[in-house]
């Protein structure tokens, strides 16, 4: 968890650097807004999946392919978009998933009463 925090600081200290040295408000907002975006959906993608583990991998690598695209993005200039829906959509598939099947993750629950 530290590297992520460290990772996180580290690029929002990248975005304040790229709007001092281009006084471009609306690249730094829609930075902050992506780096924000990439880091609740990792995180809830992370608590969420851990029982399914190779989706768990798929959403870890769409996290950092979107990640490597913001640092993209404050390097050249080009948004590739498309790319950070991918977290979203492995959480839209392990979701759906669970809804189609049925979940075989729960533990067992002394609170649960079964019929």
């Amino acid at each position: 968890m530290g590297r992520v925090l460290f990772l996180l600081f580290a690029t929002v200290a990248l975005i304040v650097f790229e709007y001092s040295r281009r006084k471009n408000i609306k690249k730094s907002l829609l930075s902050f807004a992506i780096l924000m975006y990439l880091f609740v959906v990792g995180y809830s993608g992370t608590i969420l999946m851990r029982a399914a583990l190779p989706l768990y991998f798929i959403h870890l690598i769409a996290v950092i392919i979107g990640y490597i695209t913001l640092l993209w993005y404050l390097w050249s200039g080009r948004l590739f978009w498309y790319l950070f829906i991918i977290p979203l959509a492995t959480i839209a598939l392990y979701v759906g998933l669970n809804f189609l099947e049925g979940s075989r993750y729960e533990a067992f629950s002394p609170f649960i009463t079964y019929v």
